[in-house]
């Protein structure tokens, strides 16, 4: 997760090159997190946290401490 500093670091520099791949380049990130940041700025709100990514076993939750119970 970037901190505030980081976040704008990457935004000024975003403003200056207009690139996302250059952006990253020089600020040490990925792109991806560049394109995220920008977006967000754009839509009026900065990312304060990580998006929740859901585990793999989420759908099988249930059954699992089914089993665990029973065990």
């Amino acid at each position: 997760m970037k901190h505030d500093g980081e976040i704008m670091e990457i935004l000024a520099v975003y403003d200056l090159t207009k690139s996302l791949r250059a952006t990253a380049e020089l600020t040490g990130c990925s792109h991806h997190t560049v394109a995220r940041h920008v977006e967000a700025r754009d839509a009026g709100k900065l990312i304060a946290e990580p998006a929740y990514r859901g585990r793999v076993t989420d759908p099988f939750l249930p059954k699992i401490e089914e089993w665990v119970e029973a065990s």
